[in-house]
């Protein structure tokens, strides 16, 4: 398989989602373990959503999602919960610059015509998102977004291209 391509269940969260109501602000200090926080992501809007969420999940919301702070943690919660990528029709900017720093495809679709739990296909280079019922088209990130992701991050790609080092 692709690394352009991602497969997952889609999980469904609705109403403009703040990156507060991602990671409630009092978990951003509490620790630095993406993998701590994550069992906190959308603890005040939808308790108990985050033990749900299993790696290769991919949310859809059918408003604005990551308004707000520019609160980086609510990237790498989310990623640490196992989101595989996020299709909205907006994001907030700064949380969409910071998903793709960390590696995090987020998606902008008008509508994702989808069911709570349907297992999806995402190619990401294609722009098409499959379920067993449909196939629907997105504009596909640019290739530089795509390289992000397959490096891992911002960080990763500017340290494999030799430019920074890591170790000091």
């Amino acid at each position: 398989m692709s690394e352009h391509v991602i497969e997952g269940c889609i999980r469904i969260v609705n109403g403009t989602i703040s990156t507060d109501d991602i990671l409630p602000a009092r978990y951003k200090y509490m620790s630095t373990d993406p993998t701590e926080m994550a069992e906190h992501v959308f603890e005040n809007l939808l308790p108990g959503f985050a033990a749900t969420l299993a790696k290769g999940d991919v949310l859809y919301c059918p408003a604005t999602f990551g308004i707000g702070s520019s609160r980086e943690q609510a990237v790498s919660a989310l990623q640490a919960a196992g989101i595989a990528a996020v299709f909205a029709p907006r994001f907030g900017r700064i949380f969409f610059r910071n998903a793709w720093n960390l590696g995090l495809p987020v998606l902008e679709v008008n509508k994702l015509d989808v069911d709570e739990g349907e297992r999806l296909v995402i190619d990401l280079k294609s722009g098409t998102v499959s379920s067993q019922t449909n196939m629907q088209h997105f504009n596909p990130p640019a290739f530089e977004m795509l390289l992000l992701r397959e490096a891992g991050g911002l960080l990763a790609r500017v340290k494999a291209r030799g430019t920074i080092r890591m170790d000091s």
